[in-house]
């Protein structure tokens, strides 16, 4: 973990970085479809999150 991150946990004990978010969305699952369900919404935010970063970068 990076100074940076353990830093802020200290100053503001609620933090949680987007993996224990992720971490507990997954682990509320009820079965392997729910599980699979999330998984696959997981995968889709961050390939929407990235492709809208290389265009709102990359284009005038």
């Amino acid at each position: 973990m990076s100074k940076l991150t353990e830093l802020i946990k200290a100053l503001i004990p609620g933090f949680k970085s987007q993996h224990d978010m992720n971490e507990a969305f997954l682990s509320e699952s009820t079965d392997v479809s729910d599980l699979e369900r999330r998984m696959r919404l997981l995968d889709g935010d961050a390939q929407d999150r990235s492709r809208t970063l290389v265009f709102g970068t990359m284009m005038p």
